[in-house]
């Protein structure tokens, strides 16, 4: 869900930058965009997605790339003490650790060699896509 706006999901589409996790964002982007994150003033961190939906939001996030496997609930339990401030770093610092191995992927194939084997990839589908279809017209 939107880290700026917790009823709605997260999308690149929505107007500020600041409510989306983005595969190419830095570890410095995410713990900014985590710092910022809407949340609630309540001193204790639970799990209660229609009375705090942003720190439900950030539960949740954490238990998707959580190692562990821990559920939102058992996470806020051994967060309830934490500041908001904390809590929040824990979830950028699991976030990064959980996207990890899929940024380092994307990355390599950002890269400018890679991406030009993709268009070759990507072209030569394409000319054998255009084959086949020129084979099926033809019968």
């Amino acid at each position: 869900m939107s880290l700026k706006v917790p009823h709605l999901k997260m999308s690149k589409s929505y107007e500020d930058p600041r409510s989306r996790i983005m595969l190419d964002d830095s570890p410095d982007d995410i713990h900014a965009k985590l710092k910022v994150a809407l949340t609630d003033s309540l001193g204790r961190i639970t799990y209660d997605p229609v009375g705090r939906p942003g720190v439900s939001n950030l539960l949740t996030l954490m238990a998707c790339m959580d190692e562990s496997q821990r559920s939102e609930e058992q996470i806020a339990m051994e967060s309830e003490r934490l500041s908001m401030r904390v809590f929040k770093e824990e979830v950028a610092n699991t976030i990064i650790k959980g996207i990890a191995g899929i940024k380092a992927k994307y990355d390599y194939f950002m890269d400018d060699d890679q991406t030009q084997h993709l268009r070759d990839v990507v072209a030569a589908g394409n000319e054998k896509a255009r084959r086949q279809a020129e084979e099926t017209m033809v019968r």
